[in-house]
């Protein structure tokens, strides 16, 4: 962290949101609310005036979803007057057959950029003062690790990180796939770190200079999973605080940053 002072900006961070999990079969009401809950995760970053948004993965359930469910999420996405950055994960991975190849998305969201490269590669948004870096999955590595050997951070005043994966603790299974540690998050050197692929909202340790969340889900999907509700603002002050909240995608009030669950390190 810099001691000089930085462009103050907002980001939202959202993940998992599995737009397309109910295309087939009788799930036209789950369906219509995983629509409506991606919509109100726009609501939320109109109404929060953030700078720009990112999504950490798993944005489509699966590259088979209807072309109906890719246009909706263009226009979605287009109504931000702000630019969306998705770093996919291993649902919504690019490769061969990826979903990204089914429509031309910067015909319909010209706001949005796709992260493409499984070597890692970086998004600068330059009128933001802003660089955004990530690996995208591509389902063919089991041994993937979204933050092993990061390169160095960049010339933009404000470095984010994005990845989709497990971060190992001490509750965690550790043959879960795509691992992610403290000392990898640390050596990103990022200001903020984008994490998708959980459920549940989570702050995780990443050392003294990084401030590292899952967003977790606007929806759960899992068998007894939490609905998760909720996205993250991060304000990103000018002294070079990173700062949390978390904003429901319902009636309830925000949570601030220390009152967001944190997760030590294995």
């Amino acid at each position: 962290m810099t001691s000089e002072r930085r462009p103050k900006r907002r980001l939202l961070h959202t993940s998992d949101v599995h737009l397309g999990a109910y295309d087939y079969g009788d799930g036209s009401e789950a369906r219509d609310q995983l629509h409506a809950n991606f919509n109100r995760v726009i609501d939320v970053a109109i109404r929060e005036e953030v700078d720009f948004a990112l999504i950490a993965g798993d944005f489509f359930d699966n590259a088979r979803v209807w072309d109906d469910t890719l246009h909706h999420a263009a226009a979605q996405i287009s109504r931000l007057d702000a630019p969306v950055v998705i770093a996919p994960g291993n649902h919504d991975h690019v490769g061969p057959r990826s979903v990204y190849d089914r429509i031309d998305f910067a015909e319909h969201a010209p706001n949005l950029r796709v992260m493409r490269t499984p070597e890692g590669e970086t998004v600068a948004l330059e009128d933001l003062d802003v660089e955004i870096w990530a690996r995208s999955h591509t389902e063919q590595l089991p041994d993937f690790q979204p933050f092993n050997d990061p390169p160095p951070r960049g010339d933009a005043a404000w470095q984010i990180g994005a990845g989709h994966g497990h971060f190992i603790h001490p509750r965690a299974l550790l043959h879960h796939s795509f691992h992610i540690r403290e000392d990898h998050l640390i050596e990103t050197e990022r200001d903020y770190v984008a994490l998708g692929h959980w459920e549940q909202m989570t702050r995780v340790a990443a050392g003294e200079l990084t401030v590292a969340a899952y967003s977790g889900a606007p929806e759960g999907l899992g068998h007894g999973s939490e609905v998760g509700g909720r996205v993250l603002i991060v304000d990103l002050h000018e002294d070079g605080r990173v700062e949390l909240q978390a904003h429901s995608l319902g009636d309830e009030p925000p949570l601030a940053h220390d009152e967001i669950p944190f997760l030590e390190a294995l």
